[in-house]
């Protein structure tokens, strides 16, 4: 295991890349030590996924973009932020960070995750949801900060919103604007397909692999399929007519 430490921060290898810890110093002090840290390791980070954890410190976007480029001066990636506090959650999916690691049952604010696929659930499909063939279809537009967790596949015949969150053990199929966070495949299917009419999401997970879509200037928004291919998420055109 990868380990490194200061008196105000610690570097940690774990199975989702680096694990980085900024203490309870001062966040320009933790920044220095955090700095100095990484020049001495430089070439043997370089290329890394960081997972940030901060406790119950109160971060805003600003500073943890500070965090955020300084990993990126030495070619490392913030893509998750773990927090006890709402406002630095939200400060982070503003960034179109993660709250949470990839495969945890957990939602984006760290609460247990209902499988709405479930009778015993509070989200029990009825009128708006109904599972088949080990899927589930959603009539409805994903409103921001709500989660989804199914252990099939997901259709939504909608929109995902931004701050929304649907997690899904097969594909995820939007028949609309997708601006949420999705994680297909998220029991380890590396054969999962995310599909949308408008993709823009904050955040694509599929299995482990993670990609954050790059900013919109005036693109025209066309069907698209996210999918793995040599290692990494690919986005090609969807061809909703076959």
């Amino acid at each position: 295991m990868i380990q490194a430490s200061t008196e105000s921060i610690s570097i940690k290898g774990f199975r989702d890349g680096l694990l980085v810890s900024l203490g309870s110093q001062p966040l320009e002090e933790a920044l220095t030590a955090l700095a100095a840290d990484l020049e001495d390791k430089a070439g043997f980070l370089a290329g890394s996924q960081v997972t940030l954890t901060v406790g119950e410190r109160v971060l805003d976007e600003w500073q943890l973009g500070q965090v955020q480029a300084l990993l990126a001066d030495h070619e490392m990636t913030l893509w998750t932020v773990l927090s006890e506090q709402d406002l630095t959650k939200q400060a982070a999916r503003g960034l179109g960070l993660a709250t949470r690691l990839p495969g945890s049952n957990v939602d984006l604010d760290g609460n247990a995750l209902v499988d709405v696929g479930s009778a015993d659930g509070p989200e029990a499909s009825g009128a708006d949801g109904q599972t088949a063939a080990n899927g589930l279809v959603l009539r409805e537009t994903v409103r921001s900060g709500r989660s989804i967790f199914h252990e099939g596949h997901v259709i939504v015949i909608g929109d995902v919103n931004a701050g929304a969150e649907v997690m899904a053990g097969g594909d995820v199929i939007v028949w609309g604007r997708l601006r949420g966070l999705v994680h297909a495949g998220a029991l380890g299917d590396r054969s999962a397909v995310i599909c949308a009419l408008a993709l823009n999401p904050t955040q694509l997970r599929i299995a482990e692999q993670i990609a954050i879509s790059p900013a919109q200037s005036g693109r025209k928004s066309v069907p698209e399929k996210a999918h793995i291919q040599n290692d990494q998420i690919v986005a090609e055109a969807w061809d909703v007519r076959r």
